[in-house]
C-alpha cells in the first residue's frame, strides 16, 4: 500500500462533511451583507482621514505656540539640515500629541455578523489623554469630518469612558466609539507593581485609568488575533457561529468576546492537521465538554498579559457549570447528526448523487458525500441504458487484491486510488458493504471496455 498518512492528516475527514454543510450554512446566514459591510468600511475611513487630520491641526498649533516662544527668549542658529533630514520624520512622529489611530474588536479582527452596529476604534496620545484633549478633539473632528465627506454624523462625548461616540444619520445605524489611551498608563502601572516609587503629578482631568488599560488590551489583543487565528483554518468562521450562538443561548453568553476567540484558537490550533468547519466546531465543543472552564479545570491562559492570568476568571462556579453542561448536550446532538438544533436552523436536504453517465467519466476525486459512501443500506448498481441488468454472476465478479494493474482495498477515509493494464478502462460501478466476519470492507466492480 501507498504510504498516504501524510496526505491523510492534510485532508479533512469525510465524515464532518455533513456539519460542514450545517456550519458553512449557518455561517452564510449570519454574515453580513455587502450593503452593511461597505457601511462599516465608510465610517471608519472617514473617521480615521479626519483624525490624521486632528491630528495635524493640534500638532501645527503646537509647533507655532513653540517657534512663537522660541522667538520671544532668544534667537537660536539653524544646524545643518542634511544631518537632521533623516532622524526629523521619525521623531516627528513621537513628538505629537496624536500619535496614531487603530482598529480594534469586530473591525480588526474581521468577526462582524449581521446586525452588528458597534464599531471601535483606539486613538493613541502621546500623554495620559486629559478631559480638555477629549473636548478638542471632538470639537475639531465635526469640522475635519464635514471636510472629508458629505455624510452627516453625530458626535457625543463620554468622559466617564474616555471616549467619543460617532453615529450616523442613515441605515444601518451605526455607532463608532474612539477609546482615547496613553502607552504611559500602563508603563506607570507595570512600574508600580514591580515596587518602584513614583512622583506623578498628573493633571486633574485625567481620563479613567481603567478605561485608557482597557483601550491598550484591545489593542493587544487585536494584535494577538492577527498573527495567530487570521490565518487559522477554519477558526474564523467557527467564531463568527460561536458568537451568533452566545446571542442566542443566555447561557453561553459570559463567553462571548475575548475567552470565546481564546478557547477557539487553542482549541483549532493544538490539531495536528487542519480541519473543515463541522470538525472544527466539535473540537471546540469537546473542549467545552471536558471541563475547561470548570473551578477545577485549566482555565484560559491570556497570552496578551505578562502574568498568568485566566481570561475566565469572571465567570462565577455557576455560571462554569451551566456552559459545561450545555456544551455536553451539544456534542451529544452533534454526535447523533442533529448539530442543526445546536446552531439554530432546519436540517439540510441530503444531497442524492448523480448517476454516472457512460460518455462522460467520473472524476472519483472529488469527496463522495457522505449519504452514498456511509448509507447502512448498500446503494444498487445502475440499470443498463438498455434496461436489461447483467447476470448475478457478472455482476459480482470481485478484483483481485494482488497483482499489477489492480485495484487496491482502502479505507473510506481515502479517497479511491485506480490503476488499469494497458489497453483497459477501469470504472467504478458502486459500494457495496460485505461482512468478513467481524470485519467489513468496501467491495469494488470493475468494467472494461474495448
Amino acid at each position: 500500500f501507498p504510504d498516504t498518512t501524510e496526505e491523510v492528516k492534510m485532508r479533512p475527514m469525510r465524515i464532518f462533511v455533513n456539519d460542514d454543510r450545517h456550519v458553512m450554512a449557518k455561517h452564510s446566514s449570519v454574515y453580513p451583507t455587502q450593503e452593511e459591510l461597505e457601511a462599516v468600511q465608510n465610517m471608519v475611513s472617514h473617521t480615521e482621514r479626519a483624525l490624521k487630520a486632528v491630528s495635524d491641526w493640534i500638532d501645527e498649533q503646537e509647533k507655532g505656540s513653540s517657534e512663537q516662544a522660541e522667538s520671544d527668549n532668544m534667537d537660536v542658529p539653524p544646524e545643518d539640515d542634511s544631518k537632521e533630514g533623516a532622524g526629523e520624520q521619525k521623531t516627528e512622529h513621537m513628538t505629537r500629541t496624536l500619535r496614531g489611530v487603530m482598529r480594534v474588536g469586530l473591525v480588526a479582527k474581521g468577526l462582524l455578523l449581521k446586525g452588528d452596529l458597534d464599531l471601535e476604534l483606539v486613538l493613541l496620545c502621546k500623554e495620559k489623554p486629559t478631559t480638555a484633549l477629549l473636548d478638542k478633539v471632538a470639537d475639531n473632528l465635526a469640522i475635519q469630518l464635514a471636510a472629508v465627506t458629505e455624510d452627516k454624523y453625530e458626535i457625543l462625548q463620554s468622559v466617564d469612558d474616555a471616549a467619543i461616540v460617532i453615529k450616523n444619520t442613515k441605515e444601518p445605524p451605526l455607532s463608532l466609539t474612539i477609546h482615547l489611551t496613553s502607552p504611559v498608563v500602563r508603563e506607570e502601572m507595570e512600574k508600580v507593581l514591580a515596587g518602584e516609587t513614583l512622583s506623578v503629578n498628573d493633571p486633574p482631568d485625567v481620563l479613567d485609568r481603567q478605561k485608557c488599560l482597557a483601550a491598550l488590551a484591545s489593542l493587544r489583543h487585536a494584535k494577538w488575533f492577527q498573527a495567530r487565528a487570521n490565518g487559522l483554518k477554519s477558526c474564523v468562521i467557527v467564531i463568527r457561529v460561536l458568537r451568533d450562538l452566545c446571542t442566542r443561548v443566555p447561557t453561553w453568553g459570559p463567553l462571548r468576546g475575548w475567552p470565546l476567540e481564546l478557547l477557539c484558537e487553542k482549541s483549532i490550533g493544538t490539531a495536528n492537521r487542519p480541519m473543515g468547519a463541522g470538525e472544527a466546531l466539535r473540537r471546540v465543543l469537546e473542549c467545552l465538554a471536558s471541563g475547561i472552564v470548570m473551578p477545577d479545570g485549566s482555565g484560559i491562559y491570556d497570552p496578551c498579559e505578562k502574568e498568568a492570568t485566566d481570561a475566565i476568571g469572571h465567570l462565577d462556579r455557576q455560571q462554569r457549570e451551566d456552559i459545561t453542561q450545555s456544551a455536553q448536550h451539544a456534542l451529544r446532538l452533534a454526535a447523533f447528526g442533529q448539530l442543526h438544533k445546536v446552531l439554530g436552523m432546519d436540517p439540510l436536504p441530503s444531497k442524492m448523487p448523480k448517476k454516472p453517465k457512460n460518455e462522460n467519466p467520473v472524476d472519483y476525486t472529488v469527496q463522495i458525500p457522505p449519504s452514498t459512501t456511509y448509507a447502512i443500506t448498500p446503494m444498487k448498481r445502475p440499470m443498463e441504458e438498455d434496461g436489461e441488468e447483467k447476470s448475478p454472476s457478472k455482476k459480482k465478479k470481485k478484483i483481485q487484491k494482488k497483482g499489477t494493474g489492480r485495484a487496491r482495498w482502502l479505507t473510506p477515509v481515502i479517497p479511491a486510488l485506480w490503476e488499469a493494464e494497458a489497453g483497459e478502462s477501469l470504472e467504478l460501478r458502486s459500494f457495496e458493504t460485505i461482512s468478513l466476519g467481524n470485519m467489513a470492507k468496501p467491495r469494488l466492480y470493475k468494467k472494461y471496455k474495448n
